[in-house]
Formats: structure tokens, sequence, C-alpha cells
């Protein structure tokens, strides 16, 4: 029981589409298989020229997410298939548009009695669900300024690219629909507005890099997912988040989001890194997640991997 087993598949059987799978037994002790295993297979296939969409099949088994004030949530199993489409700029306008639409047969947990059995061995339901969802978005750049030269005692010191400051608000609206068989619906329009930026050039020893973000997430919200993995609990987000260097390579910061009608903290991230032109280490923990990470970076391979730094935790958000 003190012993667990990662396995992961990556094929093709062609230059358009990729097949990926995983598998987690969390302990070895075959009595207690059924609540020890997580796993996922989905095939990926691009459609269509310049603007590809791209078609997915997915089934997984104990899919594990973080849905904010209501905390983390198993989704039993999952199959069905999504259709996401690229980041597409409409014109010259600066907006860019993105959306996607999926249907799956989902079994997760729910508090709906009237879905319940009445006689039960956990709090499960099964339902198929449609959902479609379209983003909209937008950066305004109020002031820009220059980068040092690219060398080594200069621009690149500390970062395997000059730095650049600059100030930017950008706003952005999205709308999530879903439509279940149990004849539920939940829709949502999100709306964000926010700043963020970066002064400095990271390239004197002491305080010569300051960035920041502060954002603001409004949601009108209508009707209630049966479930509770993807059900919308929090309204009214404000996230900020600050990274300060401290002293030469050394940079400290934190990113944090809370819920603004209960002050609930959702997430925070504190982060330490030591950063060069050529590698960088970042110590990162996060108390509301209850996860840590210690990430190398090494500038110039052409690196192919995730760049999430809880990308191997099998933690995601449903929105």
């Amino acid at each position: 029981e003190y012993f667990g087993l990662r396995a992961n598949l990556r094929a093709s059987t062609g230059l358009r589409n990729a097949i990926t799978g995983s598998a987690i037994l969390t302990s070895l002790d075959f009595g207690d298989l059924e609540d020890n295993l997580r796993g996922s297979l989905r095939f990926q296939q691009l459609v269509g020229g310049r603007l590809a969409h791209t078609v997915s099949l997915e089934a997984s088994y104990r899919d594990r997410l973080y849905n904010g004030s209501l905390g983390y949530q198993t989704v039993r199993s999952s199959i069905g298939g999504i259709v996401t489409s690229p980041v597409i700029p409409l014109g010259d306008t600066g907006f860019n548009l993105s959306y996607q639409a999926g249907a799956q047969y989902i079994t997760a947990d729910s508090d709906r009695i009237d879905l319940l059995e009445p006689i039960r061995d956990n709090n499960r339901i099964s339902l198929g669900r449609l959902q479609g969802s379209a983003a909209l978005s937008r950066g305004f750049l109020l002031w820009q300024g220059n980068a040092l030269p690219a060398t080594a005692t200069q621009g690149l010191r500390y970062t395997p690219t000059p730095i650049v400051p600059y100030v930017q608000l950008y706003a952005g609206v999205r709308g999530d629909a879903s439509f279940y068989t149990s004849g539920d619906q939940q829709t949502l329009l999100t709306g964000t507005i926010g700043i963020q930026g970066q002064f400095g050039n990271f390239s004197r020893p002491f305080l010569d890099y300051t960035g920041f973000n502060l954002a603001y997430s409004q949601r009108i919200l209508s009707g209630a997912s049966p479930f509770l993995f993807d059900r919308a609990a929090d309204t009214r987000i404000l996230s900020a988040g600050i990274s300060q260097q401290i002293y030469g390579p050394f940079r400290l910061g934190v990113q944090t989001s809370i819920n603004v009608d209960t002050g609930q903290e959702l997430s925070t991230d504190y982060t330490l890194e030591y950063s060069r032109r050529t590698y960088g280490v970042v110590l990162r923990y996060n108390p509301a997640l209850e996860l840590g990470s210690l990430t190398l970076r090494i500038s110039d391979f052409n690196w192919v991997g995730g760049t999430d730094p809880f990308s191997g935790s099998e933690v995601r958000s449903p929105f």
C-alpha cells in the first residue's frame, strides 16, 4: 500500500492526430483497486485548414477537478467528444474569439435528492450533458518601455530574453451553456476586466523587476447543474498577483483569488524563483490546493513538455 504506479501512452497514426492516455494507481493494494485507479484515454484529430479545429474523443475514470469554493470533486466516469476551435483573430479589431461544443455521458456526485435513489451506497448519478461555450477577449496596451540590449551583462543577465516593461488593460466575456438529460440547465455569462504589467528590466542587482496583475470577474448565472463538479458556485471573483525581484536572480511572488461575496480564499500560489539566462528553478506551493512543485527550466532547447506547474497533479478546473 506504500507504492504506486504511473503509466503514460502517446501515439499517432498521422501528422494531424494523437492518442494519449494515462493510468495511475495510488496504491498497489489491489483489494481496493476501484478507488485507487485513475485513468483517461483521448484521441485528438485536427480538422480543417488554416483555422483547424480539434475533435477529441475521450473516456476517463475518476477524473479529479477543483471547483473553487466547492473544493475537490471527482468525476467517477465520463465518455464523450468535444470540438474545440483555435484562437481566431477577428480582422484588425484586436479581438480574439474561441469556442467549443461537446456531448458526454457522466457519472458523478450530486446533492439532488430527487435524482438520487432512496436506498443507495453513494451519492452518484448518471446523466448525459450537452455543453457549449464561447469566449471573446481583447487587450489594450497603455504603455510600453524599452528592453535593454540582448547581452549577457544587460538584457540577458537573469532571463533568456530581454524584458520589455509594459502596462496593459484587458477585458473579456465568456458564455457557457450546459443542458442535462434530467431536464436541468445551467447557463453562465462571465465578464472579466483586469490590468497587468511589469516594470524594470531585471538586470540590476536590486529591485529591478516588478510584475503585477489585478482582475475582477462577474458571473451572471441561470439554473444550476445537478452535479457538484461543474456547478457554478462563485459568482464574483477577485484575482491579484505580484512578482518582485529581491536580490540578483531571486524573485518572490504570490498569486491569489478570492470569492468577493464570502471572502473565501479559492487559490493562492507562493513562488520563489532563481532565474538565470540559461536555466531557472522555481519552488511553488499552493496551500488551498494542497499542492507543491519544484520546476527546472533549461533555455534554448526545443522543449515540448507541459508548462503547467501542477500538470502532474491530475487537478483541473471545470470552467
